[in-house]
């Protein structure tokens, strides 16, 4: 862990990549011990950034989990982790930032629940790039309907795709379909043994459609046509875990009865990753080292 003693007056670049997360509306994953219930003890919580001064941060509490037993640091201070985008001549990558902290002042609302931490930050920092999009952890409860079929065409028209999920829920086909995780660019999803090993030429191999739980009631779902990138094992309590990469998603706001879909590949879904933000767990490992 960084030092919380390494502290100075500013340092502009991390004052920078403070504002950055504050204006991104990130998600921050911060681990502290504070008082609860009279006790010091572990919490770890995520939410926002609210007002950034250089280096003191205003911490909005979406979330909170407390860890039992005793606390494994100094009480009032804290670990963040968060992640930025940034674009490079490349593309798009993302930097994870981890560092140390502070805790000035927690706040709570008038039912007495932990609402806001005060936090000074250090002056030093890890960084390390990250894969390309949040990867999140999903359950069945995250889903009010999910599903993958192994596809022989790809379906050109809204009657050919709605003619596909009929067949796939008169299959018998689990709904919703257990997934592993979930992120902008692809998924992990439990699947038989046969729909796992299906292949054939070309290169769009699996159509995959989900609506989590958190969508407005209005969305439409979010469709893909989606790459076969490999099989985990161990990963489902049934079959086997078949990795996904989002190739093409499809345009619901394209007219008529014909179906567009949009490439994707290099990119992600810039509409499931914003459905996502509602999610604020995660896979992305803390960093170690810079």
């Amino acid at each position: 862990m960084i030092s919380v003693k390494s502290f100075s007056l500013w340092n502009s670049d991390l004052a920078e990549a403070f504002t950055n997360a504050m204006l991104q509306r990130v998600n921050v994953r911060v681990r502290c011990c504070i008082l609860h219930e009279g006790k010091p003890a572990d919490v770890l919580l995520h939410g926002r950034f609210r007002k950034v001064e250089g280096r003191e941060v205003h911490f909005v509490v979406r979330h909170k989990e407390i860890t039992q037993g005793k606390c494994k640091s100094e009480e009032n201070t804290c670990e963040y982790f968060f992640c930025l985008e940034e674009e490079t001549p490349s593309g798009r990558i993302r930097l994870g930032y981890q560092g140390a902290g502070l805790v000035l002042e927690v706040s709570y609302n008038e039912k007495n629940e932990l609402r806001s931490l005060f936090l000074r930050l250090a002056n030093t920092c890890s960084t390390r790039k990250m894969r390309r999009d949040r990867r999140v952890p999903w359950s069945n409860e995250r889903s009010r309907l999910a599903g993958v079929m192994p596809l022989e065409e790809v379906p050109s028209t809204r009657a050919e795709l709605r003619d596909l999920l009929t067949l796939y829920y008169n299959s018998g086909q689990p709904n919703p379909l257990p997934l592993v995780n979930l992120s902008a660019g692809g998924a992990c999803a439990c699947v038989s043994e046969e729909i796992a090993q299906y292949s054939r030429s070309g290169n769009i191999f699996y159509l995959f459609f989900i609506v989590p739980s958190r969508s407005p009631a209005s969305a439409p779902p979010h469709i893909f046509l989606s790459k076969k990138m490999g099989i985990s094992r161990n990963l489902c309590e049934k079959g086997a875990g078949l990795r996904l990469l989002f190739a093409e998603e499809l345009n619901w706001e394209f007219p008529g009865p014909t179906l567009q879909w949009n490439d994707i590949l290099a990119s992600g879904s810039d509409r499931l990753r914003a459905c996502l933000d509602e999610y604020p767990d995660d896979d992305d490992e803390a960093l170690l080292t810079a």
